[in-house]
């Protein structure tokens, strides 16, 4: 892999990270808006993005309070939902595999670690999700779509 790749897969990973411990208060728990989040529509301009943010997400989830479960679960969600933004067929609906994969599977362990209701840990978790991917990510996708500079750097392997 060039150097570049790499270098850009950890500047993925870094910013992810950096900007949920520094945010951890709304970063982790049963109500949470992880800003960071904003990150998994990249995918769908650059697929550095998903190994980036799976090992972004996995540092950031070394000081999640629910330990190595959301370490292990909440990359792995993370992961997947980077794949499927990627396959996504526009960019409207590049924030739908984040919020669901997050709402859905983060909540399968957060509700058991949190003794939460799974239905309403969906619920806190899925407007997070939407917080972070439309209200946050979308508008700055769409910045990087209208940059020439912004959108070289996102588009250039």
């Amino acid at each position: 892999m060039r150097s570049k790749k790499v270098a850009k897969i950890a500047l993925y990973a870094a910013s992810y990270s950096v900007l949920t411990v520094i945010l951890s208060p709304i970063s982790y728990g049963p109500i949470q808006v992880r800003i960071s989040e904003f990150m998994t529509l990249f995918p769908f301009i650059d697929k550095l993005a998903i190994p980036g943010l799976f090992i972004g997400c996995a540092i950031a989830n070394l000081f999640s309070p629910a330990g190595w479960i959301d370490v292990i679960f909440g990359s792995l969600f993370t992961l997947i939902a980077a794949y499927l933004t990627r396959k996504m067929p526009n960019v409207y609906l590049s924030p739908i595999p984040p919020i669901l994969i997050n709402a859905f599977g983060v909540s399968l362990y957060l509700h058991l670690f949190f003794k939460l209701p799974y239905l309403l840990n969906v619920l806190y978790i899925g407007v997070g999700e939407t917080i972070a991917t439309y209200i946050i990510g979308l508008p700055i996708l769409l910045y990087i779509f209208r940059n020439e500079n912004l959108k070289k750097f996102f588009t250039e392997e």
